[in-house]
């Protein structure tokens, strides 16, 4: 498949490594319970689910050739602002990926990488921004497709491990672009009951 050149960028640095796992805050909403998730092959008992289950005991673990994918499919265009991944080289060594692509698109055959990542001997939560370098330099991608492509394992390994993957979207404000007049003001709160 043919990645096209980046329309894409990230901030200077492709990703975060917060202390805690990260969650739904004010600014963000966990939207991976809205998405359909495939995987291009997994393990008997080693799939969808427990990467989704919120236990770093459990892992996806691939069973097939390089490169390994994971796709993250939406029901309509989503804004995606980050994505989450959790790694731990201490338990999995060569199964830890060790290079990553982000791609997002509206279909299988359109993805754009949207961000390269290299770690070396990965432990913890990354985080990785994503945000499209268009005139108006939103702070997320609308997309419909992301897939999370592990191009090449730690020490060459073969199969991967990952352990969890969260997806963020912008949390939108209820009256953005709305200019509902404050109902709290004196000269309205007399209408406030029936009489």
């Amino acid at each position: 498949m043919h990645i096209e050149n980046s329309v894409y960028s990230s901030m200077q640095t492709p990703y975060t490594q917060p202390y805690m796992a990260p969650t739904a805050n004010m600014q963000r909403k966990e939207i991976g319970d809205q998405a359909i998730w495939t995987l291009s092959s997994a393990k008997t008992g080693n799939g969808v689910d427990q990467l989704r289950d919120d236990n770093m005991n459990t892992f996806w673990q691939s069973d097939g050739t390089q490169p390994h994918y994971l796709t993250i499919q939406f029901l309509k265009k989503m804004r995606v602002q980050e994505i989450a991944i959790y790694l731990d080289f201490k338990q999995d060594e060569s199964y830890t990926p060790n290079k990553l692509s982000i791609r997002t698109g509206t279909n299988i055959q359109d993805m754009k990488e949207v961000q390269f990542i290299e770690l070396k001997e990965p432990y913890g939560w990354y985080v990785i921004a994503l945000k499209t370098k268009l005139l108006n330099d939103r702070p997320y991608v609308s997309t419909i497709n992301v897939q999370i492509v592990v191009l090449q394992n730690q020490h060459s390994g073969k199969d991967t491990h990952i352990r969890q993957v969260k997806i963020f979207g912008p949390r939108e404000n209820q009256n953005q672009g709305l200019s509902f007049p404050d109902f709290k003001t004196p000269e309205l709160t007399q209408y406030a009951s029936i009489r």
